[in-house]
This record gives structure tokens, C-alpha cells and sequence, in this order.
């Protein structure tokens, strides 16, 4: 784990140099769209609490929270594993083929390899959003309740990664990433608002297939105390199981790869 460690920090050490030589201006333009599409989402909340009052029985305070979540976790995710976004390219142009023969998992290099340090930054504020808007929502966060979100992290992580190791063994295989991604992104940007809006077949799917409900709706029952914490007992064993069949479809597309040159 610690060459693995070692490796993730030097790579995105030379991805923040990367990004501060080409250009300091993207790097502003990057962070002004990530804060003005969190307060397009918070101004679209308003809008729709104004005219609902109520929705699925939150109220305006209790579903900032559940936004909050959301863009934190949702942030964490993207933060570690951008490597996706272009792995395709790295198959086309032959650079998987230097992954397999590196000594370190081609699985670490697929994904973690392209960390971006911007997302990094977002970090320390979207973490003090969460804390704001729980404690403005009557539910100020304890040591207990910030462990228990802490392995909801660990268990949404999990089930996350297990989508997109399964999204880069379509890319091995079909050679087809880019459009497999987006369409998870825009599945996910779902889980802003509480599932429960999107019925029960919604919500199971939303649930027990994707990690979309653990982003934030079930995080936020728990610190509203809607739900037992022994739920998650649950959640660790489907993410386990997801991410075993996860590893074993990308395990099968390896033998069916050929390398570029073929």
C-alpha cells in the first residue's frame, strides 16, 4: 500500500505542475464552474421548496443537506478516479499495454492515476457545507455521527468503484468509455434530491444496484435518525459483493485483450 500511496502522490504532485505551467487561468475557470453549478443546484432547491414546501416529506433545510452530501461525495469519487475519463485514449494509443507490464495493479494506473489536484482544494469547503447545513438543519454533527458518515464514505467508495471498474472493462473490451460514463454521471446527478421522489421501483434501484442512495438520502436518514446505523452492516456486504464481480468481469476482459499493435 505504501508504494501504491507513493506512486498516487507523485503522479498528482506532476498533474498540479501540469496544470499551474499550461494555464492558472483554466485552473480558476475550473473552480468558478464548480462553485456556480453548486449554487445553480441550491438556487433550483429554493425554486422547488418555495412551491412544495415539502419534498418527499423533507423539509428546504433537511434536503440542502441531502445537496450538501451529495456534492461532497460525489466530489470525493470524481476527485480519485478521473483516470477513467481518458482510458480510452490510453488503449488506443497503446499506454495500457506499459500499465500490464508495470509491476503495480494496470487497475491502480487506470483509475487513480489522474487525480485532479483542483478537486483536491474542494474538499476543505464542500466538507464545511455539509457541516453548515446539518447544523442549520437542527442536526449538528457529533463524533459519532461523523464516524458513522465516515463509513458511509468508506461503503459508497466502494460500490462506486465497482461501477467504474466495470465501465473500464467495457473500455478493454468495446472500446467504449466516454459515453459509458457520462450516462453514469447523469444517473447520478439523481441522488441531489431524496430518492424517495422517484418511487419505490426508483428507489430500489437507485438503492440496491447503483450507490446513489448511499451518496446522500441514506446518510442523511441516519443523521436525521430515520434509519438504524445497523443498515449499513447490509450496504458493506452488497458493496463487497459488487465489487468481487466488478474485479472478476474486469479480470475476463484482460484475457480478451489483444494490445494496440494487434
Amino acid at each position: 500500500m505504501k508504494a501504491y500511496f507513493l506512486v498516487w502522490l507523485k503522479l498528482t504532485v506532476q498533474q498540479f505542475q501540469s496544470q499551474i505551467a499550461n494555464s492558472r487561468v483554466a485552473a480558476l475557470i475550473f473552480i468558478f464552474g464548480k462553485v456556480f453549478r453548486l449554487a445553480s443546484a441550491f438556487l433550483m432547491l429554493y425554486v422547488i421548496m418555495d412551491k412544495a414546501k415539502l419534498i418527499a416529506g423533507y423539509t428546504l433545510s433537511q434536503a440542502i443537506l441531502i445537496l450538501a452530501l451529495f456534492n461532497f461525495v460525489s466530489t470525493v469519487s470524481q476527485l480519485f478516479m478521473r483516470g477513467i475519463y481518458i482510458f480510452r485514449q490510453k488503449v488506443v494509443d497503446g499506454t495500457f499495454d506499459f500499465y500490464l507490464l508495470n509491476p503495480l495493479s494496470e487497475l491502480f494506473y487506470s483509475l487513480f492515476s489522474y487525480t485532479d489536484p483542483i478537486d483536491l482544494m474542494l474538499i476543505v469547503p464542500y466538507s464545511l457545507l455539509v457541516a453548515w447545513a446539518a447544523n442549520n438543519a437542527g442536526y449538528p454533527l457529533t463524533f459519532p455521527t461523523i464516524v458513522i458518515l465516515f463509513c458511509v464514505l468508506l461503503t459508497v467508495f466502494t460500490m462506486i468503484m465497482s461501477w467504474h471498474i466495470l465501465i473500464l472493462a467495457i473500455g478493454v473490451k468495446y472500446l467504449e468509455v466516454d459515453n459509458t460514463i457520462m450516462l453514469y454521471r447523469d444517473l447520478e446527478h439523481m441522488a441531489a434530491m431524496p430518492i424517495n421522489i422517484y418511487g419505490k421501483f426508483g428507489s430500489a434501484i437507485m438503492t440496491y444496484l447503483f450507490p446513489f442512495a448511499l451518496m446522500a438520502t441514506i446518510p442523511a436518514n441516519l443523521v436525521f435518525k430515520l434509519q438504524s446505523p445497523a443498515i449499513m452492516l447490509g450496504f458493506f456486504v452488497l458493496a463487497m459483493l459488487q465489487l468481487k464481480f466488478a474485479l472478476y468481469i474486469w479480470t475476463s476482459s484482460l484475457k480478451s485483450y489483444s494490445s494496440a499493435s494487434s
